[in-house]
């Protein structure tokens, strides 16, 4: 081989070896980088050092409510809504099945402009009970018969609320829902200006239709509404409870 082609072969293998150079060099660079970004994750942890999850509470019946704690609560809603109550002794057991359970009196109901509405005949009712009668002389009684009348509500006249007998009096018949404060009697509303619109007989067209509106609207918030024209025993009265009917206990009956 002559000269100057041994030294341009020589010049060539020493490229060679300076490309390859360079590239080792780069490729450890770039794992150098790769390690440096990802660091070695620690040691898995012993098995004897991993605490062992805390074991799950049992589950518990909810406490039961302490006796008497329903009336109390039921009568304070029942005092904040604007009714004048208090709680009254519960009446002796004369007959079976006689038993309010939450027993309170009734003796007015405040409306949303502060005037008060008598309740005459203070019944007794079970608390519960009351809250749906003191709503509906607030919410419907009332400001309908001033809609529709033009006078201010000042009582309406009930009859006791609870008292210990059958329907109807009759005997041998199932329980009556007054013998647990569950229902009441209207036999009339009296207005401001001396006006009396009786359940058995009303004065005149307008009364007649205040009456109507009364009786249509109480079968929305009661689930037994009788009057006249439903039996003899509700001639001159309205009743009103609010005991279940039927196997679901949605069944209504208004008449």
């Amino acid at each position: 081989m002559t000269e100057p082609v041994r030294k341009a072969s020589q010049r060539e293998q020493a490229r060679a070896i300076l490309i390859v150079g360079a590239l080792a060099l780069r490729a450890a660079a770039s794992c150098d980088a790769a390690v440096a970004e990802a660091p070695p994750l620690p040691p898995p942890r012993p098995a004897d050092l991993i605490p062992a999850p805390e074991p799950k509470p049992a589950l518990q019946p909810p406490a039961p409510a302490a006796p008497g704690a329903a009336a109390p609560t039921c009568l304070s809603r029942l005092v904040a809504e604007g009714a004048h109550a208090e709680a009254a002794p519960a009446p002796a057991p004369a007959g079976e099945g006689c038993k309010v359970e939450t027993p309170i009196r009734l003796s007015s109901v405040t409306l949303a402009d502060g005037d008060l509405v008598k309740l005459t005949g203070e019944p007794l009712l079970d608390c519960g009970f009351a809250l749906v009668v003191a709503d509906y002389v607030r919410l419907i009684v009332a400001p309908l018969g001033e809609a529709m009348l033009r006078a201010k509500i000042t009582a309406i006249e009930t009859g006791p609320g609870y008292e210990c007998r059958s329907r109807d009096h009759i005997a041998g018949e199932k329980i009556s829902a007054h013998a647990k404060g569950l229902a009441l009697d209207i036999f009339a509303v009296d207005f401001a200006d001396r006006r009396r619109v009786a359940v058995e007989r009303q004065g005149g067209v307008d009364e007649q239709s205040y009456f109507r509106a009364m009786r249509s609207a109480a079968c929305g918030w009661f689930t037994t509404v009788l009057g006249p024209g439903a039996d003899a025993f509700h001639a001159n009265h309205m009743h009103l409870d609010i005991e279940s009917h039927g196997p679901s206990g949605s069944y209504r009956i208004c008449e």
